[in-house]
């Protein structure tokens, strides 16, 4: 509502000034040549250009509205108004379709804007050229004027604040009870948590010593022997380097996923494992398993290289020391 009166405000000042006649000539001038219909010439005083915002007081972090408006007679076109580029403290998150209201007598062309300020203080929406094409093909440009505007902080009604949340004063109750029993409970309730995550190690623990002799280790090494055939046919695939790495670099990522309890190995890049660091069960090989993958990804993406050949080579040997140095088969 507010908008469609600072429209129409803005709307009939620029109508007042159309029925303003301009002064007469003092003496006759000779007429200037013809200019052609593709040389954008100055607007005529019947197309006005004008820019409201919306709403008139901006918060900063908040989205708001500007609006560019052009009144042109009938039959005129007007071009998509550009999008303002490195606007200082001020970024444009969308700009929509323009659209026009053709009223009796004119056409009122509308493109909108919207915006969010990153910074308070006074700012500026930038003046704005735009085309205007007349129905027999001439051009013209018409300026949309800068707009001044001022942003403010959300913070402006208490600006002595300095926290997200204001301090709660104790209750009368509060006092005598102090804070020993908090802070007893925080202390047995981290003993538990330690204990529980000391007793889950010795369990996990226990568990890989007695598979040495009974059925956890011959099912690793099924494992292990299955990845190392993958490797073969992804050696098989040779003539296309790139789907070789593709192959092999899933078959790896997967078995050291599951040897060792490692769901990230299967969907995160080689820069965000390295970021992350590694997981418990891979401390003393993780260097290795990078190493491997980042030697397949150099296959995997461009650019393309006539060497590809003996880097896959090399790179499924890597890979195949790391299985076996990994408690798998040598191969």
């Amino acid at each position: 509502m507010r908008a469609a009166a600072a429209l129409g405000v803005a709307l009939a000042l620029a109508c007042a000034a159309e029925e303003t006649p301009p002064p007469a000539p003092e003496a006759a001038e000779p007429l200037a040549p013809p200019v052609a219909a593709s040389t954008p010439v100055a607007a005529p005083a019947s197309l006005r250009a004008t820019v409201v915002l919306e709403p008139p007081r901006i918060e900063i972090g908040d989205l708001f509205t500007v609006e560019v408006a052009v009144v042109t007679p009938p039959g005129h076109r007007v071009a998509p108004a550009p999008v303002p580029k490195a606007i200082p403290g001020l970024a444009i998150v969308e700009a929509s379709l323009p659209s026009v209201d053709q009223e009796p007598g004119r056409w009122v062309h509308h493109q909108r804007f919207r915006a969010r300020a990153s910074s308070t203080g006074p700012l500026r929406w930038p003046a704005l050229e735009l085309g205007v094409e007349a129905p027999d093909g001439t051009r013209l440009r018409v300026i949309a004027a800068e707009r001044p505007f001022e942003v403010v902080s959300l913070l402006a009604e208490h600006p002595e604040r300095r926290s997200p949340f204001s301090f709660r004063t104790p209750r009368p109750g509060d006092r005598a009870r102090g804070p020993w029993l908090p802070a007893l409970l925080g202390s047995l309730a981290t003993l538990a948590a330690l204990a529980l995550i000391s007793g889950v190690r010795r369990v996990r623990r226990g568990t890989a010593l007695a598979s040495v002799g009974g059925q956890a280790a011959p099912r690793d090494e099924a494992a292990a022997t299955a990845v190392l055939a993958a490797l073969q046919r992804a050696e098989a695939e040779a003539g296309d380097p790139v789907h070789a790495a593709d192959l092999a670099s899933e078959a790896l990522r997967s078995w050291a996923a599951e040897r060792f309890r490692a769901p990230r190995l299967r969907s995160a890049t080689t820069e965000e494992l390295a970021r992350e660091g590694p997981p418990f069960l891979l401390s003393t090989r993780y260097a290795a398993l990078l190493a491997s993958l980042e030697a397949f990804d150099a296959l995997r993406f461009p650019p393309l290289r006539e060497s590809k050949g003996s880097e896959l080579r090399a790179a499924l040997q890597h890979a195949r020391e790391f299985v076996a140095d990994a408690g798998g088969p040598a191969r």
